[in-house]
């Protein structure tokens, strides 16, 4: 079922405008200036905070109100970049799957020879478990959302198939290693989603 551009309840970013520094309203208050974002650095901050937006609350459970006031954007912005809360999920889905790439990249780039490339594999999935867990979170809430939404199951879906094959060629792993280290990840995304107890985690 669409989601139009969000929840009913969606409303208004708190904390959203203000006067500029300085300025009139201001009360007569002089900041210091600060740099001005590029559209490109303001639209990565978006993401980020959707990311743990997403990966705490989930697709249907999050509002564009919330991401907003966690980027310090106001609403109408978030829908002057994403059409609707759909498409700001899948360019989070894209930046999170991103991230995992180059995780698995610099595995291929630090692996010596001779060394277990089902090891390094591992690793480069604990590095993120441990340094971007919200990103780990988001791919579970992604695989939950594509259960129920076509329009999010096939690209989750590609990018899933990607990320294996990825994997395959930078390493030369047979698929049945890479599927291993996948199913591992996987419970390890559920231990953290479930806050396990260590000795159900699969990895450290």
């Amino acid at each position: 079922m669409a989601c139009g551009r969000d929840n009913a309840a969606d409303g208004p970013a708190p904390g959203a405008g203000g006067p500029a520094d300085g300025g009139p309203g201001s009360g007569g208050a002089t900041r210091k200036r600060t740099r001005r974002l590029s559209a490109q650095e303001r639209r990565a901050d978006l993401l980020e905070a959707a990311v743990i937006e997403f990966a705490e609350s989930g697709y249907h459970g999050t509002r564009t109100a919330d991401i907003a006031a966690r980027a310090g954007v106001s609403q109408p912005y978030v829908y002057a970049l994403f059409p609707d809360k759909r498409a700001l999920f899948l360019a989070c889905h894209d930046y999170t799957t991103e991230r995992i790439k180059e995780a698995l990249e610099k595995a291929t780039t630090d692996l010596s020879d001779g060394a277990d490339v089902e090891q390094a594999l591992d690793r480069a999935y604990q590095g993120l478990f441990d340094e971007r867990p919200h990103q780990v979170l988001f791919q579970v809430q992604a695989h939950a959302a594509a259960a129920a939404d076509p329009e999010i199951r096939e690209p989750v879906r590609r990018r899933f198939i990607e990320l294996v094959e990825l994997s395959e060629r930078l390493n030369g792993a047979p698929r049945d290693l890479v599927l291993r280290h996948v199913a591992r990840s996987m419970l390890g995304n559920v231990a953290l989603a479930l806050d396990l107890p260590p000795e159900y985690r699969p990895i450290g």
